[in-house]
């Protein structure tokens, strides 16, 4: 059986892993900013939390909005730290688990307007973080060696990590009717992405110096 998602700790066995090992990481995720699964170990680490009312307009009007873009000037600051410490952390896993990590293709998801199958509308109206977290762990995986590939999102929230029928998606929570798994919706989406076919390699971005940090 999987080992439950806790928060904070890193619960995968450490080894060598057999070749083509992969972590999946759901950068779309529901109350975490990103969610790591191992489907080696059945290990599943949630990092971030997500702020509440992300990506909520608030009007204003007069003075208040000097004051409301001087905090959301912060709100992006430390939003960019969070998004490093992150970043670090996925890749410190994959190398030392000897393993390679797998995202999404979010190639304009979010940033154009397209939101990704069975997500909540307010991904599709993000400030950039998540293309942002996705950078970084691009360039802190090259300059580590750590092999990244993409894979197809269109399923990964609505098929089951066990048997692959389409499930049931309400909230956080993932139902599958056919085998009866239930489990957070973004750990079911990690391990369906670790397990999903490669379609590509993604490109270092061109500003990967500005990503560093």
């Amino acid at each position: 059986d999987r080992r439950p998602a806790t928060p904070g700790t890193m619960p995968f066995i450490r080894g060598s892993p057999p070749p083509g090992d992969w972590i999946g990481v759901d950068l779309n995720a529901t109350g975490s900013i990103a969610v790591v699964a191992h489907p080696a170990s059945g290990g599943v680490v949630m990092l971030g939390e997500q702020p509440e009312g992300a990506g909520t307009p608030e009007r204003c009007s007069g003075g208040k909005r000097k004051a409301l873009r001087a905090a959301r000037d912060r709100e992006s600051s430390a939003r960019g730290d969070l998004n490093r410490r992150i970043a670090r952390e996925i890749v410190k896993m994959a190398r030392n688990l000897e393993c390679g990590i797998k995202l999404e293709d979010l190639t304009g998801a979010g940033f154009a307007g397209w939101q990704k199958p069975g997500a909540p509308l307010l991904f599709s109206r993000r400030d950039g973080s998540f293309f942002h977290l996705q950078n970084l762990l691009m360039v802190r995986a090259h300059d580590a060696d750590v092999v990244i590939a993409l894979v197809d999102p269109a399923l990964t929230s609505r098929c089951c990590s066990r048997c692959g029928e389409q499930g049931i998606r309400r909230g956080k929570r993932f139902t599958c009717p056919r085998c009866g798994y239930t489990d957070h919706a973004d750990v079911n989406a990690a391990f369906n992405i670790a397990a999903a076919p490669g379609i590509g390699r993604p490109a270092i971005p061109a500003s990967s110096h500005r990503q560093r940090g």
